[in-house]
């Protein structure tokens, strides 16, 4: 990794503030349905409050995990005093971040990745995009996304965010779409429908993606510059190019379409 990602947390996390500090805090986020402004601010702040609080106190279980969302500060009125909250639970969330090693256990949502690593390498990518919510929500141009951190982005969505699906549903392969963002290699994704119940809900077709075989041949391809196949891939925004397969790509916009929050 040739970034730092507290350093970037704290960077986006200072862009997105500073994006919506005038904003009407009514006014709609665009990229994420059912928000308003107040709602984006107040969620990037319980996102540092709860993992500050998961890596200072080591938790391990759920009943802890628990306790710690019981005991998060109540959501601030005014404006100033969300601003302010922000600050101080990103000062926290960066103290934290940065006292341990990348391999040191910590609590997780994801299964796979039960390390310090896993949350510092998330939170780098959850404030880069919501700070592209902020912007887009004070009608502000969106602000680019280095290189670096925007493949970085691309394999947290295959690797993370996209790795999701239970192993024992029933899966209908559809093919391969290499992602190519310029300057950052290729990324070869398999795009597949699957059917089963999770989260308490029944899933029927829904399309997922899986990072594919080395060797697999692509039937389509899209490019685009890092930043906005980073943008794509998170569901945000972007400017890309096509070509092949036209249902194999009317698959994958079913799946951005799914979106991520």
């Amino acid at each position: 990794m040739s970034f730092d990602p507290v350093q970037v947390m704290r960077r986006e996390t200072a862009r997105f503030a500073e994006a919506l500090q005038n904003v009407d805090g009514a006014t709609p986020v665009p990229t994420c349905p059912g928000w308003d402004a107040d709602e984006l601010l107040w969620h990037l702040t319980e996102v540092h409050l709860f993992w500050s609080a998961v890596i200072a106190s080591g938790a391990t279980t759920d009943e802890q995990i628990e306790d710690i969302e019981k005991a998060k500060p109540l959501r601030p009125t005014g404006r100033a005093e969300a601003l302010d909250l922000l600050q101080r639970a990103t000062d926290e969330l960066g103290t934290v971040l940065s006292s341990g090693d990348d391999r040191d256990s910590a609590w997780s949502w994801f299964e796979a990745d039960q390390t310090i690593g896993f949350t510092r390498r998330m939170q780098t990518h959850e404030a880069t995009i919501h700070r592209v919510d902020a912007e887009l929500t004070a009608g502000l141009p969106v602000s680019d996304i280095p290189i670096e951190v925007a493949v970085a982005g691309i394999d947290h969505v295959l690797d993370v965010m996209w790795n999701w699906v239970p192993g024992d549903v029933e899966q209908h392969p559809l093919g391969v779409i290499e992602l190519r963002p310029r300057g950052g290699g290729s990324r070869l994704v398999e795009l597949y429908r699957w059917s089963g119940r999770l989260w308490g809900r029944d899933f029927a077709d829904q399309v997922a993606g899986r990072r594919a075989d080395d060797g697999a041949e692509p039937r389509a391809v899209i490019s685009g510059e890092a930043a906005d196949l980073d943008r794509l891939v998170w569901s945000r925004p972007a400017i890309s190019s096509r070509e092949g397969d036209l249902a194999l790509l009317a698959a994958f916009d079913e799946l951005i379409a799914f979106g991520i929050q």
